[in-house]
């Protein structure tokens, strides 16, 4: 199954917008009311690095076995004769092929740093070709020549001098910070917090990285203007404007932003800082010629931003009509204009609002070539594995980037028993559940059991070994070696402590399983007490709205640690991001907004994490400080990963080209797509 509109919650993300590479696919059907954030877009920003995280929602779900619904399919009505026109008379062009996309809402703005909607974000790589595609976590150059590298002399460490007062990148806080006597910094050749110093006052030297972007020749915006690094430094500008809507985590870890030529822009950091994915450096550009005018506070509601941007991807918006569709036209200036492209010679945005039976009987009477993902639900799965095996429609499912995860509790706030704080016990619970029994069941099998939390559906997953496997026997010899005994010799009853560390003989074992309210979540939630039942553990399930459930430490029983375990789907991004796990993330009254909820705190983890977000950039360090970091995680198990949400892709049989990947938007490819029955996607299993 596939999750349906849950509400999302506050994430720490790259804040730079980021046009036809956004990541959308399980962020764009991450949705709903109650929302601080919605993903693929802006987030709620806490003042840290960012961090491509939590991506929290109440997915909802069915049965894995489900019905396809029945659908009324058009039959042809055979050919009609028709006179023949006479010879003389000139044959008419043929019309144009239009691609129809079908969206799930009325998309509410266009503009970049306004967080638009995920109906919005479906159709950005129809304006915005680029600046950078981001497929099978790489990413991948659309309007620029490469992405900036030492081995092409693009991307390159300087030592710089600093004194107190400057702005440089604390290696301990991992925050943009002021230098002062006694605070720590990492000296010129540094990369390691093993050679790190304090200030002593005076004159530090420190490196800073550069990179310099630059973009292919002869762009030019839909209305003919050159498109140049102007533009993107303009884009810089209103993203680091106090009136505009956006994060400034990108902004605050930029020492300068400037075009050294047409072509060329350059970045450069603060002191101390490195960043792993350099491409995310380079500002989608805006167009100068027709926003700077316009007072950044005022441009949320400026037409030309919201309703009717000027881009330089494959078309041109039009025409809009609220409620009912959108269309556009291809773009004359589009820099792949001569090879043809877009193969469409018109692309037609439909507003549908429809439930999903509805949405897949449009594709099958070729009213819609394209659906939104965020019209796909749990329903789809039976009905579209059997309507791909008899080719009446395309269809293709791979895993996402949202990871549904179980977090144990290891150090409660409160008066909270700590009934998990022993590793032994959260292993031995682990192994009780059945995660491949989960993932049948939850979305008929469409994920593979992720090695790590950190590392689920990241190429590195693959490198990376996991100790928890699946072993009620065992686990219940070691919940009883333990201290947790089977008194009444009944498997119905829960296990009471006997010498348990911590807690008074008698203690039952018996937990509280919080998630958000949905049948998705909650049907996962019920797999996971059913099976930690058969180990004797009790769980009493409970289900709260998104809003309340995921609100900051302390109100939050998540950040405000009161539960036992939490279930919840996170983000994952090019990085892992480590810093989930780390002790500095534990929510408290001096640190509300803390991402650690499950109070995990371990020297070794830390000091792997902070290898990995101070490793330079390129070469193997940050992979062999990740990897470090997870198999602590491993042995510890402060969460479990569960499974990774599917993406889904459906069409008409009329197009081709089409490709699902777990980081690239949905269209990411619009450009190339062609119309014509001579092409397949894979089907679902």
């Amino acid at each position: 199954m596939v999750p349906s509109s849950p509400p999302a919650i506050p994430f720490r993300s790259r804040t730079q917008p980021h046009a036809g590479g956004a990541p959308q696919g399980c962020f764009a059907r991450v949705r709903g009311g109650g929302s601080r954030a919605s993903l693929g877009s802006q987030a709620s920003q806490v003042g840290r690095r960012p961090l491509a995280l939590a991506a929290l929602g109440a997915c909802l779900l069915a049965a894995a076995a489900c019905t396809a619904p029945a659908l009324d399919v058009p039959f042809s009505q055979g050919a009609v004769d028709t006179p023949t026109p006479p010879p003389f008379l000139p044959t008419a062009p043929p019309a144009p092929k239009v691609l129809v996309v079908c969206l799930a809402e009325e998309p509410d703005t266009f503009y970049l740093y306004d967080s638009p909607n995920s109906s919005a974000q479906t159709l950005l790589p129809a304006l915005y070709d680029g600046p950078f595609d981001v497929l099978d976590y790489e990413y991948r150059p659309v309007i620029l020549e490469a992405v900036p590298s030492v081995e092409s002399g693009t991307e390159r460490l300087e030592t710089v001098s600093l004194a107190s007062g400057d702005l440089y990148f604390n290696p301990e806080t991992m925050l943009p910070e002021t230098l002062a006597p006694g605070k720590p910094y990492l000296p010129s050749g540094c990369t390691s917090p093993d050679c790190l110093r304090r200030s002593e006052g005076g004159q530090i030297q420190m490196d800073r990285q550069v990179a310099e972007f630059r973009l292919l020749p002869d762009l030019a915006w839909s209305d003919g203007t050159p498109l140049t690094a102007r533009d993107s430094v303009f884009s810089f500008r209103l993203d680091g404007d106090p009136g505009t809507p956006s994060l400034k985590d990108r902004v605050n870890h930029t020492a300068s932003y400037e075009a050294v030529d047409d072509r060329t822009v350059r970045w450069t950091g603060i002191p101390g800082y490195t960043d792993p994915e350099l491409a995310g450096n380079f500002w989608t550009p805006l167009p100068e010629h027709s926003l700077g005018e316009v007072a950044p506070a005022d441009l949320p509601q400026a037409e030309a931003a919201r309703t009717m941007p000027i881009g330089w991807g494959p078309y041109v918006l039009e025409r809009w009509t609220p409620g009912e569709s959108l269309e556009f036209s291809p773009n004359p200036n589009y820099h792949r204009r001569g090879e043809g492209l877009p193969a469409f010679g018109r692309l037609q945005a439909r507003i549908l609002a429809v439930g999903t039976e509805a949405a897949i009987q449009q594709v099958l009477t070729g009213e819609c070539d394209v659906l939104e993902e965020s019209l796909l639900d749990d329903s789809a799965l039976g009905t579209l594995a059997q309507l791909s095996t008899d080719q009446r429609l395309k269809s293709s499912a791979t895993p996402g980037v949202l990871l549904e995860r179980l977090d144990f509790q290891t150090a409660p706030a409160g008066e909270r028993p700590a009934i998990l704080a022993e590793q032994g016990v959260r292993r031995a619970l682990a192994a009780c559940i059945d995660r491949q029994g989960v993932i049948a069941r939850a979305i008929s099998g469409l994920s593979p059991i992720p090695s790590g939390v950190l590392t689920a559906g990241h190429p590195l997953d693959a490198t990376v070994a996991s100790s928890i496997v699946y072993d009620p026997a065992g686990a219940m010899a070691a919940l009883t070696s333990l201290g947790w005994i089977d008194d009444d010799e009944r498997s119905a009853t829960p296990r009471v402590a006997q010498g348990v560390a911590g807690l008074d003989d008698g203690t039952r074992l018996v937990l509280s399983l919080r998630t958000a309210s949905g049948p998705g979540e909650e049907s996962v939630a019920q797999a996971i007490a059913d099976g930690l039942a058969g180990c004797g553990a009790g769980v009493d399930v409970e289900s709260l709205p998104a809003e309340t459930l995921y609100a900051p430490f302390p109100q939050g029983p998540a950040f405000g640690r009161d539960f036992d375990l939490v279930l919840w789907p996170w983000l994952g991004w090019v990085t892992p991001a480590c810093e989930l796990f780390t002790t500095a993330e534990i929510a408290s009254s001096g640190n509300p907004e803390g991402s650690n909820a499950s109070g995990f705190s371990d020297a070794a983890y830390d000091r792997a994490c902070a290898e990995a977000r101070l490793a330079p950039a390129g070469g193997t360090a940050l992979a062999e400080a990740i990897r470090e970091a997870q198999a602590i995680l491993d042995a510890a198990v402060p969460s479990l990963p569960l499974f990774l949400w599917p993406r889904l892709l459906v069409a008409g049989q009329g197009v081709c080209g089409l490709s699902v990947d777990a980081t690239a938007a949905l269209l990411w490819n619009l450009e190339n797509l062609t119309p014509g029955p001579g092409c397949d996607v894979s089907a679902l299993p």
